[in-house]
């Protein structure tokens, strides 16, 4: 049991854990999918949202922000029926106003990365955890990130969930120290 990866034995999450979470992501289409995501499992665990990655990935293009941007309420009505997806129709509607604030995001700071990494100085900020216990939930970087997301239409991306999402995207370093999955 590796206590960096939350002292779990579930195998898809220490894979997750050992090969994605953490790891520095610059790409913006790779960030909003990752985002989107973190905003499905508000209230839920991760490993649920996890578990059902590749059936989000059916029902929203593979998270392409152009075509999420123009999806209607009968593609949300069909989305309640998609199997093996979280079938709350306000999380559901959240990607579609989230693909529509990506893209007033990437026209107020050239790109979606750019206005994410702009928060940590473009560079990722090491957490410094020895042990799990130390571990934070939230921060002011998160509340100010998830205030501004909510400026562009964001929803189910509280201050809580933002972290999260921070940490999984890399801009955190939260791997505890001597982790083998701890970025270089």
């Amino acid at each position: 049991m590796n206590e960096c990866a939350f002292s779990t034995i579930d195998p898809t999450y220490l894979d997750y854990h050992d090969n994605v979470w953490g790891q520095p992501i610059y790409d913006s289409k790779a960030l909003f999918k990752l985002m989107a995501l973190e905003s499905q499992h508000a209230g839920l665990s991760w490993l649920t949202i996890l578990k059902k990655k590749h059936s989000y990935e059916e029902a929203f293009y593979n998270f392409e922000p152009s075509k999420i941007a123009q999806m209607t309420p009968s593609d949300i009505d069909a989305l309640m029926e998609f199997p093996n997806i979280v079938h709350n129709r306000k999380k559901l509607e959240a990607i579609v106003s989230q693909a529509k604030g990506y893209f007033e995001i990437e026209k107020d700071y050239g790109s979606f990365s750019h206005f994410l990494w702009s928060y940590v100085n473009h560079k990722p900020i090491d957490l410094n955890y020895t042990n799990a216990s130390e571990r934070l939930t939230v921060d002011d970087r998160a509340k100010q990130l998830s205030k501004d997301f909510k400026k562009y239409g964001f929803k189910f991306l509280g201050p809580v969930t933002v972290f999260s999402f921070l940490e999984a995207a890399g801009l955190y370093d939260a791997h505890l120290k001597g982790c083998p999955s701890k970025p270089s």
